[in-house]
């Protein structure tokens, strides 16, 4: 019996199918590239996040060791007994002669009100307007970064924001050893406070950066 094997003709041209194909290829690749490149940005945003509050960490950490020294030059961050601010006098409101006297001159529009000295107010306000912090950016915002009282990843508007806490320590035999609540702008300063700073990463999760005391 004789064999006849048949033998296909091939073709050596570009199909449309070869054309499709390659195109597909391309495609996957742009994407895979550009999503990396995402990723990358993102994940350098999260560490300049983390920078920002190691900086801010380590600037406390520091300064809970030299304010509460004489002359520390901080007025607005300075330990103990903050010193005692002149009364400001009601301004006299003076009577005009002749034909005017029954004008009289107005008083200038009082000043706005400023935060206390020995409170966390008047530290913050200093440090994120004159301080060390005053050109820190939020790399997810392009603004200054905010003080806020919790991460939630529910809002992702959070990220990039900066969580500062006080940690009260609980009457011994108690079933936790600390309460944290948000350090606001009338905590005291004028004693030692024990710290906790986080920040919020892309996705609003809580990093935590130091335990301190300032």
């Amino acid at each position: 019996m004789d064999i006849y094997q048949q033998r296909r003709a091939s073709s050596n041209g570009f199909t449309f199918q070869d054309f499709i194909f390659v195109i597909f290829v391309l495609s996957a690749l742009v994407l895979v590239g550009f999503l990396g490149r995402e990723a990358y940005l993102d994940a350098m945003k999260t560490e300049v996040t983390k920078k920002n509050g190691e900086d801010i960490a380590a600037w406390l950490t520091e300064a809970g060791t030299l304010r509460f020294k004489k002359g520390y030059e901080i007025q607005a961050c300075a330990g103990g007994k903050p010193p005692a601010v002149a009364k400001v006098e009601e301004p006299v409101v003076a009577a005009a002669e002749g034909e005017n006297a029954d004008k009289v001159e107005e008083a200038p529009a009082p000043a706005p009100e400023q935060a206390q000295l020995g409170t966390w107010g008047a530290c913050f306000a200093y440090l994120m307007t004159e301080g060390e912090f005053k050109s820190m950016i939020n790399p997810f915002t392009q603004e200054a970064p905010q003080f806020i009282a919790a991460c939630n990843p529910a809002d992702h508007s959070l990220a990039g924001q900066i969580v500062l806490e006080k940690l009260t320590p609980t009457p011994p035999g108690s079933a936790v050893p600390m309460i944290n609540s948000q350090l606001v702008d009338t905590d005291p300063i004028d004693q030692k406070v024990q710290l906790r700073l986080s920040v919020c990463d892309k996705g609003a999760y809580a990093i935590k950066i130091s335990e301190f005391e300032y």
